[in-house]
């Protein structure tokens, strides 16, 4: 497939620091629309209470995962903590983009980068941030965001240096930016995204 053709499905992206609320905004989508499901990323870390296999994650273990990755079964794929790997898989994207799907996912930067690279014209990045006049007051309002989720304050401290040093910054190379001052707000500008997006792309086809 050249990288310039346009399949029928869209993947919208929500990316952005830890903190912003990406994941919250994605289940609200998910809640008020029946047309868009989640993105079922492969994954070694365990099953979470409400998950289902093939729904949120394809569930699998390190073997499992090495397997993925030696057959060229993933996008891409990077270990976020030792023994815990996440990554994109390859044929669930085809097909669903090949079908028409609507999907949504919540990834990580380097993720976000590579599947828009792989499919420019079938993915729509959407940027979530937290508001700040500056970069040092978002880094503040993610910490008390984190803090108040009671997170690991080694890993808030990481998370932050992330957030400032590649997260923040990717920003400008989103086709859209939604500021969560307020969730409610956030979730209702990003439904207009998707459905302004998918109007869009339907009336070109």
């Amino acid at each position: 497939m050249s990288a310039a053709q346009r399949l029928p499905g869209i993947i919208f992206v929500m990316v952005g620091p830890g903190g912003a609320g990406k994941n919250s905004i994605m289940k609200a989508v998910l809640a008020q629309s029946q047309r868009i499901r989640q993105l079922a990323t492969a994954t070694t870390r365990a099953m979470r209470a409400g998950e289902q296999q093939g729904r949120e994650h394809l569930f699998v273990d390190e073997v499992e995962f090495r397997r993925m990755i030696k057959s060229g079964q993933l996008l891409e794929h990077q270990e976020v903590s030792p023994g815990k790997f996440y990554g994109i898989p390859r044929q669930t994207v085809v097909a669903a983009l090949e079908a028409g799907e609507l999907l949504i996912a919540d990834i990580e930067v380097m993720g976000a980068r590579l599947l828009s690279a792989a499919y420019p014209l079938n993915v729509v990045q959407i940027f979530v941030t937290v508001p700040g006049a500056d970069v040092s007051e978002q880094l503040a309002l993610l910490a008390a965001r984190m803090l108040s989720r009671a997170d690991q304050n080694t890993d808030i401290q990481h998370r932050l240096r992330r957030a400032q040093t590649l997260e923040l910054p990717y920003q400008s190379g989103c086709d859209y930016t939604v500021v969560n001052d307020d969730l409610a707000r956030a979730i209702s500008k990003s439904m207009q995204i998707i459905k302004s997006e998918i109007r869009a792309r339907r009336a070109g086809n």
